[in-house]
């Protein structure tokens, strides 16, 4: 009853926002649980990343903007304006990623942010990393961590930034439209540093030790097969890195990436299972393998950012377990993590399920935690120990928020 008087719910929603062409306010299955407006205002918001309790960096996509908002107040100028090339589709270029670490010391914090740049020249743009100190007042002294290809693109360029519980950064990016070997296309171009997961030291982005591939062209790769992601986290319990990936119609994916990890893009989204194919078919480097999704969304619906909610906050029934945005029908997921924390559970009213893919509406809904964040980019733990969602609406200028989940 509980289920079906949600799914209800979320068809009003629907039905309220196609008739008036704007998202209403969020709701919850869980009662308990209630969405309060931080902050309006922005424009086309990608990732977020906090300084302090008080204060919060936001990025703008299209217009290169890092904004700060303090103490809830958006403030009117950025702390630092960037030269990114970007279009109008959401998974395309521009300012796209965000994380913020103290140094060793303690004493500042370094932010790092992904971006398409703009350079000089006729049509002359990459994607890359770079680091920042915050002064209190700005990003300054910025230092190139990762220079990365956009071409052919322009789509794909994924940008997401996770620190490890090892301090060593981890990023990743998209085909870009490429169909080469790290596609998993056998007679394609070797490896180009397109569709890879890198972890690279933060100080001077060298390779992290550790990492999987022997291939000396390879040695800051992490994994590769990834279409495009717009979700990357570590988990704090076990320091596990997962992902999210968007499919091309068909699935979208939740992945537990261990090192030397191969997605399986360009021959297969989704599981083993649901594909004509075997792992005979995927291009294998010495250290890789493939491994199916934790979790498979049928069709896509363009699934966003992953989240590790560390914190009690929320209830017990929350605390490290999994929080996760999808771009188009502005739905938050939540999922219950198993024992090893290397899979997902469900209930006995959940048994469609138990395959882990999430066919259709009605299973959709299952998994279903809220609805009406118009499309979700970021979610994060809060300082304060709640959760935030930062949401995106292309079609409406100044309509991204951030909203505050509490009990």
């Amino acid at each position: 009853m509980y289920s079906v008087v949600f799914s209800v719910l979320v068809v009003l929603l629907i039905i309220t926002i196609n008739n008036n062409k704007a998202f209403a306010e969020p709701i919850f299955k869980d009662t308990n649980l209630r969405a309060e407006l931080v902050v309006q205002g922005l424009n086309s918001p990608t990732s977020m990343a906090f300084l302090d309790e008080n204060h919060i960096l936001v990025l703008e996509k299209n217009s290169g903007n890092v904004l700060l908002v303090s103490n809830g107040v958006l403030q009117k100028q950025p702390v630092l304006k960037l030269h990114v090339d970007h279009t109008t589709l959401t998974c395309c270029r521009g300012l796209l990623g965000i994380a913020i670490a103290s140094d060793k010391s303690g004493q500042s914090q370094n932010v790092f942010l992904y971006y398409s740049e703009l350079l000089d020249g006729k049509d002359s743009v990459r994607n890359r990393l770079y680091r920042y100190a915050w002064n209190g007042e700005s990003l300054v002294n910025p230092v190139l961590i990762l220079d990365l290809p956009a071409t052919p693109g322009p789509n794909h360029p994924a940008g997401k930034i996770a620190i490890g519980l090892d301090g060593y950064l981890y990023t990743l990016i998209g085909d870009l439209n490429n169909e080469g070997k790290l596609q998993n296309v056998k007679d394609g171009p070797d490896p180009n540093d397109s569709s890879a997961i890198f972890k690279v030291n933060a100080t001077d982005g060298s390779p992290s030790k550790g990492n999987p591939f022997t291939d000396t062209k390879m040695g800051k790769y992490y994994g590769y097969g990834v279409r495009n992601s717009f979700g990357l986290a570590v988990d704090p319990l076990t320091g596990v890195l997962w992902d999210t990936e968007n499919g091309d119609k068909d699935f979208d994916e939740i992945n537990l990436a261990k090192p030397g990890f191969n997605s399986g893009w360009r021959q297969l989204m989704g599981p083993l299972s649901e594909n004509k194919i075997s792992v005979n078919n995927l291009v294998r480097f010495s250290g890789s393998h493939y491994s199916d999704p934790v979790f498979s969304f049928a069709p896509s619906l363009g699934v966003t950012d992953i989240q590790f909610f560390n914190s009690t906050k929320l209830g017990d029934k929350y605390a490290n377990n999994v929080f996760v945005g999808d771009i188009n029908h502005g739905n938050l997921y939540f999922f219950m993590l198993n024992k090893t924390r290397t899979g997902f559970v469900f209930g006995q009213n959940e048994r469609n399920l138990m395959d882990s893919v999430a066919n259709g509406e009605k299973e959709l809904s299952e998994v279903t935690l809220g609805a009406g964040f118009a499309g979700i980019t970021d979610i994060k733990t809060g300082p304060d120990g709640y959760l935030y969602i930062l949401t995106f609406d292309e079609e409406s200028h100044g309509a991204g928020k951030i909203y505050r989940i509490s009990h």
